[in-house]
This record gives C-alpha cells, structure tokens and sequence, in this order.
C-alpha cells in the first residue's frame, strides 16, 4: 500500500488540507499530523517514523516555506536523507510547487516538480500519476 506524508509549511495550509482531501478523495492514504497523531505522542518520533514509512514524500513548497526555518525544513532534511538511501530511479520526493517559487535546495533541484498553478487539476493529475506509478512497483 502507498504511503504519502505531506509536508508543508504552516502559512500553506488552506493549500495543503485542499490537496488532502482532494488526494483522500482519490484513495490515496497520506498521513498527516494534525490528523494522526495520539494526544501524548511524542510528535518529533512519530514524525519521522511516518516519514520513513512513507512511500512518497509530497513537499509543497512556496515562495513562503522556502526561507522558512523550523520543523518543515527538518521533516525535509530527513526526507533527503531517507531519499540518500533509494536507488535514483525511485519516485520519492515529489516537489509540489504551489506558487512561482524557485527550490533552493541543490537535491530538489534535479526532481521534477509538479505546479499547482496555474492549473491546480493539472497538478493533482501529475501527483496522481506518480502515486499509480508507484503502486506498480
């Protein structure tokens, strides 16, 4: 089964909780905080459990989270170095750019990305895609 951890920056999430439920919509299992974590989890282990977990890492990046220091860029520094360890023919990261915003890091610089704008339904398709390209493996 597919596993999809969605990370994102907070100033995102109207983005991010449309792109959920959207992919949720699809059948797609993601996991998300604020939706799976247990009062009294510790949030930092489970996290990174998740992200180890996960079949696909799903990182919205925008002109706003990209600057951004905090736990986002951890969950993304963990992902790279998850992704260090995957043969490079391996979908994991999927860069999800939600406004014109320009990857800073020089790994994510060579995954192609995927836009939400200015099609949002064109990106969705793209990530579904990749999610089905996924299951066949």
């Amino acid at each position: 089964m597919i596993k999809v951890f969605l990370n994102y920056a907070i100033e995102d999430q109207y983005m991010a909780e449309r792109l959920y439920n959207d992919l949720k919509d699809a059948g797609v299992f993601l996991w998300h905080p604020d939706k799976d974590l247990l009062p009294g989890q510790n949030w930092k282990l489970e996290i990174k459990k998740a992200i180890k977990e996960s079949t696909i890492f799903l990182a919205l990046l925008s002109t706003k989270s990209i600057l951004k220091r905090g736990f986002t860029q951890k969950e993304l520094k963990t992902a790279l170095d998850n992704l260090d360890e995957m043969p490079e023919s391996d979908i994991f990261i999927i860069p999800v750019r939600i406004d014109d915003c320009k990857p800073i890091d020089s790994k994510l610089q060579y995954l192609q990305w995927v836009d939400l704008f200015p099609s949002y339904e064109e990106g969705l398709n793209k990530i579904l895609r990749a999610i089905q390209a996924m299951e066949k493996y």
